[in-house]
């Protein structure tokens, strides 16, 4: 097998905990079954859980957090700067995140710009490695009907899984997709082989990045429709239609979009119904029967304020802009989120409020659930000229989310300010808002942005407080495109780039 060796030091580079690569990444003779692919793929190509817990009083961390920064763009959370608490190195991680700027890297002084390509290459690490796994999956003997179907579904979780990261580096890294522009707008380098090439990579356009991501999913689909799922932490048939279905969604294309969140639906339509739920912290768990897929680990509570006891720890809030989108009557201002003395923390997936022992068992950037599906139907029908039933499906949502439920009479841009308003609140802090926020700058029916302004201090070695300053996104701005890392234009400079503007505070005050 020609590209062990490669896989071998993806491995070692990503640090897998996986026992298989620990114990065989050395001895590449043995890498000859199907099987041994499949161990391969889960620790070479699915990104690996992560968690903090505490133990003897001291904060442990698990794995790494994954495209964290997400989470700080948009309009969900604001800085702790109500007091001198805070983790310092926290405020200044997300700086160049949270404020916009063209280099995200760059120091609060703007004297210096770190590391930014971090979860860039962690990215294409992943993608090499299903690059090499489809391939060696071609000269693996096949003994029986067992092999067969672990080959169909290794196959198919490694196109789902290189879908999804093209997905996620395209909507980073290149403008949102717009049919009429998609043929010449940048997008970001497609490498599909998985074999080392001497040469200088391009940008692919964002319609071939898309066209590649179906071109998987659909290859997906066709495998795991031939298998049995694993279990929620590794892809199967309904989770490779619900991506499918998502991607559809950002293309506007609204027809597919109806048609694969309908496969999900038809495969799982549960949804928890908060009048009845019982417990006191989590809402979705890996037992949860909403969830349908999930990967990487869930840090983000690690950032936002979450416990009375330990307010010092916290230095972001959930912003007013996600606290106002609640109805009063909506259960999940109780259960999603939730108020304590020093303002709302995040509850939906918390790590583990009462006592800081319990790892969260789901992400808080690649989870699937089934409320998405309905959103999107939802959607997809409201602009494919099927309103009834849009209206139909929010309602069917809205009975499991409110005490009592809202009536739907919404049309037109009405009805999609509703189903944005749904999304906002029922896929908070999951990682979907940036993204949001910019396919809807470039909906050719209802286009719709917001200003978005963040309220940034600085503080000195002593806790206190320096300057503040106030930051401004503006609507349909520049900035919701990431400039490519410093790192890989340093490294090739015939990449395009995107021209992602500086950013200057609007207001300062010392």
């Amino acid at each position: 097998m020609k590209n062990i060796l490669i896989i071998g030091c993806i491995s070692l580079i990503l640090s897998s905990c996986d026992s298989f690569l620990k114990e065989y990444s050395q001895d590449l003779a043995r890498v000859e079954t199907v099987g041994d692919l499949d161990e391969l793929l889960l620790g070479s190509a699915y990104y690996p859980a992560g968690y903090y817990y505490i133990a003897s009083s001291t904060r442990k961390q698990v794995g790494a957090p994954y495209n964290q920064f997400i989470h700080f763009m948009s309009d969900e959370l604001r800085q702790n700067s109500e007091t001198s608490y805070g983790d310092y190195g926290s405020f200044e991680e997300f700086f160049g995140y949270y404020t916009w700027q063209r280099q995200v890297g760059i120091n609060i002084k703007g004297t210096s710009v770190g590391t930014e390509n971090t979860d860039w290459k962690r990215t294409y690490n992943y993608i090499n490695a299903t690059n090499m796994i489809l391939d060696e999956l071609n000269e693996v003997t096949i003994h029986d009907d067992e092999e067969e179907a672990t080959k169909n579904r290794v196959e198919g979780e490694a196109r789902f899984l290189r879908a999804l990261y093209y997905f996620t580096l395209v909507n980073l890294y290149a403008d949102p997709y717009v049919s009429s522009k998609a043929a010449t707008t940048p997008g970001v380098p497609l490498k599909l082989t998985s074999y080392v090439e001497d040469k200088e990579y391009n940008n692919n356009t964002v319609a071939e990045v898309y066209e590649q991501i179906i071109k998987d999913l659909n290859g997906a689909i066709d495998c795991l429709s031939k298998t049995t799922r694993k279990s929620i932490y590794r892809a199967d048939l309904t989770t490779a239609y619900l991506l499918t279905a998502r991607v559809y969604l950002y293309m506007q294309d609204y027809p597919n979009a109806r048609k694969y969140a309908q496969f999900v639906l038809d495969r799982n339509d549960a949804l928890t119904d908060l009048n009845l739920f019982t417990g006191t912290d989590n809402v979705f768990t890996s037992d949860n029967p909403e969830v349908i897929f999930s990967m990487g680990g869930h840090f983000l509570t690690n950032y936002i304020y979450g416990q009375d006891d330990y307010e010092d720890e916290y230095p972001f809030y959930i912003s007013e802009d996600l606290i106002e989108a609640f109805d009063a009557k909506d259960l999940r201002k109780k259960f999603y989120i939730s108020e304590e003395e020093y303002g709302y923390y995040y509850k939906k997936i918390y790590w583990g409020r009462a006592h800081w022992g319990a790892a969260c068992s789901v992400s808080d950037n690649f989870l699937f659930r089934t409320s998405e599906a309905y959103l999107i139907l939802a959607e997809a029908c409201a602009f494919d000229n099927a309103e009834d039933i849009a209206r139909q499906l929010l309602g069917q949502l809205q009975s499991k989310r409110f005490d009592s439920t809202p009536t739907v009479n919404e049309t037109g841009n009405t009805l999609i300010d509703l189903i944005r308003l749904e999304r906002q609140r029922e896929l908070c802090l999951e990682g979907h808002r940036w993204y949001d926020l910019r396919r809807y700058t470039v909906c050719e029916k209802y286009p719709w942005s917001k200003a978005i302004r963040h309220l940034y201090t600085d503080y000195d070695s002593r806790w206190n407080a320096e300057r503040v300053r106030l930051f401004e996104l503006e609507p349909y701005d520049k900035a919701y495109t990431l400039a490519f890392p410093k790192e890989v234009l340093d490294f090739q400079n015939t990449l395009n780039t995107n021209n992602r503007p500086e950013r200057l505070p609007i207001e300062e005050s010392n």
